[in-house]
């Protein structure tokens, strides 16, 4: 059976991730910085519902011995791995004058530094194998001029560069990479801000709304499946016709 590692599995777009995998019959090991107990019964719903087995890894990327541990332990998994998804991700958004190292420090770690490890883990396994997919999710953010993007759209910049360039390695050896650019997504963090703030994030979208979390799986899963075996190294904006 299939195995899909999914970071950042608690938050909103990673649950949406865990399920549409879960129902295409993948095991999955879900990654994520905490467990609650509506998170673990989600989890043994999925499992019972498409008899799969979710395997739970938990670890902190900004604690060094935490992160090395969740290596090890993927490092250890005795499985193939087929698909990768590089959901884990941090949001700081401030303007320049208000930027500290630490916000810095942590976006980077978080976002760019645990990704490529985690990546170089499980690349490894899919190189053995002869054949996987991985696909990071970034922003359109990195790919324009958005205020105050000197931390997040600058990391995910890191990261889409980072995807272009080790496309090119791992393609001899059957393996993919893809990112996923998505516009503003319509998550209880968008719903809660004030209506003047969504309407200035979503200003630039063709289709005048935040992108819903759904449309950002769709083309996740189009990347992992063979429909797009002959997609590498790409960038693709799930973005509603935006221009920043």
């Amino acid at each position: 059976m299939k195995t899909a590692l999914i970071t950042g599995c608690n938050g909103g777009l990673g649950q949406r991730l865990l399920t549409r995998f879960a129902s295409q019959g993948y095991n999955i090991i879900a990654c994520s910085i905490f467990e609650d107990d509506a998170f673990l019964q989600k989890c043994n719903e999925l499992e019972k519902e498409h008899k799969i087995g979710i395997k739970h890894i938990v670890y902190d990327s900004t604690n060094s011995a935490s992160l090395n541990a969740a290596l090890d332990t993927i490092e250890s998994f005795d499985g193939e791995i087929s698909v990768l998804v590089n959901n884990a991700g941090l949001n700081i958004i401030k303007p320049l004058l208000y930027t500290e190292m630490e916000d810095l420090q942590k976006t980077f770690v978080i976002n760019y530094f645990s990704t490529v490890l985690i990546t170089k883990k499980v690349a490894e396994k899919m190189i053995r194998q002869g054949e996987g997919s991985i696909v990071s999710i970034s922003s359109i953010g990195s790919m324009g001029h958005q205020t105050g993007g000197a931390c997040y759209d600058a990391s995910k910049a890191a990261l889409n560069q980072f995807t272009v360039s080790i496309a090119q390695e791992l393609a001899p050896f059957g393996v993919r990479v893809n990112a996923v650019a998505p516009a503003p997504m319509n998550t209880p963090m968008f719903a809660q801000m004030p209506e003047k703030a969504q309407k200035n994030l979503v200003k630039s979208v063709a289709f005048k709304r935040p992108v819903e979390p759904e449309e950002v799986v769709d083309m996740v899963a189009f990347l992992c499946s063979n429909d797009s075996k002959f997609v590498t190294g790409q960038i693709i904006r799930v973005d509603g016709g935006a221009v920043i």
